[in-house]
């Protein structure tokens, strides 16, 4: 195929393999095109419904929020004893952090083994990823490992 405005190349090119593994795979794809779109199935099997994904629209509150609780992240990261961003991890977490300690250990914010998960989310700060990690979800998922993680040792203890 030319593009048009450019002269043809008369040269005959043999593909390479990393070039025909690419037409298969997009060949493929193209053959799995028509699996991909909207799909209702019976009433009987909820799994059978295919919508496409639609994104919400971001709230600037919620937007504000993840930035500081990067930033705190980060910061954490550096100082683990920078008490400002630790406060600042607690503000904007503080509904997710307080969720799972009353999923897993059966305490509200007041109790003693908040002050226990914090040091452990400030000890996980170090190996937050900005450009991998969603900073709330990486919150949520720390809070939960190391509330779990007490929840076991509470147990072994008894």
């Amino acid at each position: 195929m030319t593009i048009p405005g450019q002269a043809a190349d008369t040269k005959i090119s043999h593909p390479t393999p990393s070039d025909s593994v690419s037409q298969v795979m997009m060949e493929d794809s193209h053959s799995n095109h028509h699996a991909t779109h909207s799909f209702m199935g019976e009433p009987s099997n909820p799994l059978a419904v295919f919508e496409s994904t639609v994104l919400p629209v971001a709230d600037p509150a919620d937007l504000a929020s993840t930035e500081k609780t990067r930033a705190a992240l980060l910061k954490l990261g550096e100082s683990p004893r920078d008490s400002f961003a630790l406060a600042t991890l607690w503000d904007e977490n503080q509904l997710c952090i307080e969720k799972e300690m009353r999923r897993h250990l059966q305490c509200h914010s007041n109790s003693l083994l908040l002050q226990k998960l914090l040091a452990r989310l400030v000890w996980h700060a170090t190996f937050f990823c900005d450009e991998v990690d969603n900073p709330k979800a990486w919150v949520a998922r720390s809070a939960n490992l190391e509330a779990r993680r007490m929840a076991l040792q509470w147990i072994k203890t008894r």
